[in-house]
């Protein structure tokens, strides 16, 4: 068995969540949600995020071997989806030639909604009627999307992971045209993301860090991968479809801006990764035929500029209305929301907290189970990161791996880190969660005025 492939048996996604709906249980939380993803993966005989990815894989790997690279290199790639992992998209090459890639939950759940959107706003219930909305969209220069339910269905989804752990995104109630639309634009997603992480393997850039990433920043390396998994999905869809090759384009443009909101809403740092979007977008573009590159720029500029503000939890970042979502006819209604609906308001509050009055409550909340928790928001609040984590309880190897900025740190890594660590008893699920949270908050605030000196 390969490197690649003994590595891939620990990324069992079932198990993973089964010991997470354990915790759950033994913390006396709500464990519908979790429950329900279980139910639903073994009615489907399989986890489908796992099917997409693997399908994914089969056409790319095939696609390349028609490039002209070795087959049998490729039969030694294993691919993988991850439950509430640190990544987005991550390639390991191993010393036996072997390659595990790795994509997120979060990822496939993003791509999933821009897909939808994306259909939903181009596709219409005839083809006459597309043609009409296309020419409209041209003469008025209108994306037709709707901007404001997308933008409140990303910061649902971005606070719904970065609190909770999990990938919950609202779904549009599509018609039978836009259903075909919205596959075809995933497919074509995903195909890139899994071909840009072969690229990288197959074009020999090493990780930064062993296990981390195959994506260094670096221009010229990014380049080139982004070029070869180009080539990769419009030559794919030519011989294997689906669609055509303006679905292919849009599901390339799609992965770019997944990518971005994956690591730009649910990352304190990110490390070594991929490059901003727009960059990306750019050199895209140029590479599309033109009736491609038209439509691409334009969805590009739109969705690059309402990903970055429903992506943006920094400091003094501006409001970002999600509540929207949660009424909106085209949307398919959870029951679970209005279950939670009140503690995402809460979660949302507390993220657009400012440093002082997360310390404030810090010290309001924690005041009752010692001075560690107080000691430590005043040791955040003057700057002093390591000796705050420390009060909190953390073993001094995990602050430096999350102080370290070269290194990827999701919000809930870090969430999850400090409420484990808390030196609080006897305190409720629910408060113990709010305290995390307003110290988890306050930590980020920390570590990304820290990365900026």
């Amino acid at each position: 068995m390969s490197a690649a492939a003994i590595a891939r048996l620990s990324y069992d996604r079932r198990r993973v969540m089964t010991e997470y709906l354990d915790i759950l249980r033994s913390r006396g939380e709500d464990t519908q949600l979790v429950e329900s993803v279980i139910a639903a993966w073994d009615e489907h005989g399989g986890d489908p995020i796992d099917d997409n990815c693997r399908f994914a894989a089969q056409a790319v790997a095939g696609t390349l071997a028609e490039l002209g690279y070795d087959r049998a290199v490729l039969d030694r790639f294993e691919i993988c989806a991850v439950a509430r992992q640190s990544i987005s998209a991550a390639g390991q090459a191993y010393g036996d030639g072997s390659a595990l890639i790795r994509i997120s939950d979060a990822l496939f759940a993003f791509a999933h909604l821009y897909s939808s959107h994306l259909a939903y706003a181009r596709t219409k219930e005839s083809a006459l009627a597309s043609l009409r909305a296309v020419l409209r969209r041209h003469m008025r220069d209108e994306s037709g999307l709707d901007e404001v339910l997308l933008t409140a269905s990303l910061r649902f989804s971005a606070l719904h992971q970065r609190v909770l752990g999990g990938a919950m995104t609202p779904v549009l109630a599509l018609g039978a045209p836009q259903e075909s639309d919205a596959d075809r634009y995933l497919t074509h997603c995903l195909r890139f993301v899994v071909a840009h992480e072969y690229s990288h393997v197959l074009l020999g850039h090493s990780a930064a860090s062993a296990g981390v990433s195959s994506c260094s920043g670096d221009p010229r390396w990014e380049t080139e991968a982004d070029e070869l998994a180009l080539r990769t999905v419009l030559h794919a869809q030519r011989g294997h479809g689906p669609g055509t090759a303006l679905h292919a384009g849009l599901g390339a443009l799609l992965a770019m801006v997944v990518v971005q909101f994956t690591e730009r809403a649910l990352y304190v740092h990110r490390g070594s990764t991929h490059p901003p979007a727009a960059e990306r977008q750019e050199r895209l573009v140029r590479s599309l035929p033109l009736h491609v590159a038209l439509p691409a720029r334009q969805y590009g500029d739109t969705l690059t500029a309402l990903t970055d503000r429903a992506a943006d939890f920094t400091l003094h970042a501006a409001a970002v209305p999600w509540q929207p979502v949660l009424e909106h006819p085209g949307v398919v209604r959870h029951a679970i929301w209005d279950d939670y609906r009140d503690d995402m308001t809460r979660y949302a509050e507390i993220q657009s907290g400012a440093p002082d009055q997360l310390a404030s409550a810090l010290r309001a909340l924690g005041g009752g189970h010692g001075t560690a928790v107080p000691a430590g928001a005043e040791a955040m609040l003057s700057g002093r990161s390591r000796e705050g984590l420390r009060l909190w309880g953390l073993a001094d190897r995990r602050i430096e791996e999350i102080t370290d900025p070269a290194l990827p740190l999701s919000f809930w890594a870090l969430l999850e880190d400090i409420r484990e660590s808390l030196p609080v008893v006897g305190m409720a699920p629910a408060d113990q969660l709010e305290l995390a949270l307003h110290a988890a908050t306050l930590t980020q605030h920390v570590l990304m005025k820290e990365t900026r000196r």
